[in-house]
């Protein structure tokens, strides 16, 4: 029978949502501290769904600023809650950042900051005033990064006014050059500085706009007129001048080849000279013929004369 009540009551529960809330309210040992928890989670909504939206390409640094000092702020204000504590008595800062095994709200503040502000290089591209404990952070660009954009409009503002006229991407390429190269020079400036560098925004917007430049209206590095006959000719002419180069050094080279096997035939013919064997001789061979030589010749002389 009291399993059959307790079933019941579980059923009534279940079924009355605001039973269940008003239920679970009054065993929550955190309830004091749940606003501060629902304003940091709005914080970090709105941070995470403004990096989501601008994720491809990523332009976070100059497009979530406003969204990344509330979330630092609310940040602060959480971790300055040391008067308002649960039901325990534990500050609802440490109730929210670090009472249980796994801080959620610390993980996502944590991932925001390192994952997605930090490897963007934001820091290359704007420096925050940071005053949290008044609530008035400001923000301010670097120079290089305005000196970029400046000219990039200037570069947007040509095409406008060109597309105005007319559609035909040759006189894009031709008008346009100028603060293409302006553009791309600067930027290449600031990329290859050892110390100095660019934000993710930044690189993914020149990326952007050579792609625009060179893919879509298929322009190049540097004007030029349509007639390629002088670039034909230095073609002809270089191909040319590589293949005579290489016949020459071909030849000479069989021309070597044929001189030397000619020699080695002549060479292998010749009778090796007269002198050649007594060069050959060993100081033991000529010395063991000198002595049987002198001792011929000594008892030769010593052999008295014959008396018949």
């Amino acid at each position: 029978m009291d399993h059959i009540v307790i079933g019941l009551f579980l059923v009534a529960l279940l079924g009355c949502p605001w039973e269940a809330q008003a239920y679970g309210e009054a065993w929550d040992l955190d309830a004091p501290c749940q606003p501060y928890v629902k304003k940091l989670a709005a914080a970090q909504a709105e941070m995470v769904q403004c990096a989501s939206n601008f994720s491809s390409p990523p332009k976070v640094c100059t497009n979530c600023i406003d969204q990344y000092i509330a979330l630092k702020q609310t940040e602060h204000d959480t971790q300055a809650l040391t008067t308002i504590t649960s039901l325990d008595n534990t500050t609802c800062a440490r109730v929210i950042y670090g009472n249980y095994l796994v801080s959620y709200s610390w993980e996502i503040s944590d991932a925001v900051s390192r994952r997605i502000w930090d490897q963007s290089r934001c820091v290359s591209c704007l420096k925050i005033n940071w005053d949290l404990e008044h609530g008035n952070s400001t923000f301010d660009y670097e120079d290089s990064t305005v000196k970029f954009e400046v000219k990039l409009l200037q570069w947007r503002n040509c095409i406008n006014n060109v597309t105005d006229h007319s559609d035909n991407t040759t006189e894009i390429c031709e008008n346009c050059m100028t603060h293409f190269n302006a553009l791309f020079k600067y930027y290449w400036q600031i990329y290859t500085a050892p110390e100095s560098d660019f934000c993710v925004d930044v690189e993914t917007t020149m990326n952007d706009t050579m792609n625009i430049w060179h893919n879509v209206w298929r322009c190049g590095d540097d004007f030029r007129p349509v007639d390629r006959h002088h670039d034909v000719t230095m073609l002809i002419f270089a191909s040319v001048f590589l293949g005579v180069i290489t016949f020459l050094f071909y030849a000479g080279s069989f021309i070597q080849a044929e001189r030397a096997h000619r020699n080695i035939i002549q060479y292998s013919r010749m009778n090796p000279p007269s002198a050649l064997r007594s060069r050959l001789l060993s100081s033991s061979t000529l010395a063991d013929d000198f002595s049987s030589t002198t001792s011929t010749t000594q008892g030769f002389l010593r052999a008295p004369p014959s008396v018949r």
